[in-house]
């Protein structure tokens, strides 16, 4: 029972966006009204010591769902600028004004896109309070979990929940790359994005030598100079991109998961991606014949490469 009830709670409930609920209680305690629900904290990223693996029998547990910031721009040691609500507003204006309304909608949807689904968690272990941020959790009371944590002032602060004896953790969100398995997925993604530019560009060559007033027989003879000034120009936007995003990630996000990595003992942690780790899982467990859909509600949830469950933030290791 306890199963379907998560599944239902954390898979087929948006949660909400935390956000919203504290400016809204901001504006009930301004005009005088009572607030009775307590919010949870920010997370506390990145730690402000080394963390440390504890073991034990959960002695007490609970979980909120909500949609809060994870991206690199949490962290205190991030050194990207700050964007405000107006100068984003602005810049997505300036994209309309200038015919891209679709990128103009994008700029106002950043903010609200990076906000992950997460569990806020708490409880006791070892006759210690714990609480923090993680993905989707599968537990409750009398579970034996490992966790990443560190001990902060009057309870420990979670960044990850592990089930060793199922092999499976769940994350602080973001957090699921090494260095390394993150700059690979940085050129792939440039590479996605240069395939796309270059598929409109040379597109709309096509179409312009089919219906201009000029049809070129020789097309490459024409338009080769034009292709290649443009790939040029494409893979050194994506690629300025993809240097800037790996950059603040590695030392942020990336550096996190790394020191949980070795934490929980796994090896050559600056290449570990835990979402292919996952799907390696998946695979295997069908090659097994012991897969089985994460939608079904008959059966314990857990991790998924699926569409539609790949933001859950817990993994196989």
């Amino acid at each position: 029972m306890n199963d379907v009830r998560k599944i239902v709670s954390s898979r087929f409930i948006q949660p909400e966006k935390l956000s919203d609920l504290r400016t809204k209680q901001e504006i009930e305690l301004m005009n005088g009204r009572p607030w009775t629900r307590q919010l949870p904290p920010p997370p506390v990223l990145p730690p402000y010591g080394p963390l440390e693996k504890i073991s034990g029998r959960l002695e007490a547990f609970s979980y909120e769902s909500f949609r809060e910031y994870f991206d690199v721009k949490a962290y205190r040691t991030s050194t990207l600028p700050t964007i405000s609500d107006g100068q984003r507003a602005g810049a997505a204006a300036a994209a309309i004004a200038a015919g891209s309304p679709g990128v103009g909608a994008v700029i106002m949807a950043e903010s609200d896109s990076a906000n992950s689904s997460a569990e806020y968690i708490q409880g006791v272990i070892n006759g210690k309070p714990f609480r923090g941020w993680v993905g989707v959790t599968r537990v409750q009371v009398g579970d034996v979990v490992e966790m990443a944590v560190e001990w902060q002032h009057d309870h420990y602060e979670v960044y990850a929940m592990v089930l060793p004896e199922e092999r499976i953790i769940s994350m602080c969100p973001e957090c699921d790359m090494g260095h390394i398995a993150h700059a690979k997925w940085r050129i792939k993604n440039m590479l996605i994005l240069t395939t796309v530019m270059m598929s409109f560009f040379i597109g709309s060559l096509l179409l312009k030598n089919l219906f201009g007033n000029d049809i070129y027989i020789d097309f490459w003879g024409r338009y080769l100079g034009p292709s290649v000034f443009m790939l040029a120009g494409a893979l050194g936007i994506t690629g300025l991109i993809a240097y800037f995003a790996y950059k603040s990630s590695a030392s942020t996000r990336c550096k996190l998961a790394e020191e949980i990595f070795k934490l929980i003992g796994l090896e050559n942690i600056s290449k570990v991606n835990l979402k292919k780790i996952t799907k390696q899982k998946e695979n295997l467990q069908k090659e097994k014949g012991e897969w089985y859909d994460p939608s079904d509600q008959t059966r314990p949830p857990r991790p998924s490469r699926k569409f539609g469950h790949l933001f859950e933030h817990w993994f196989y290791y």
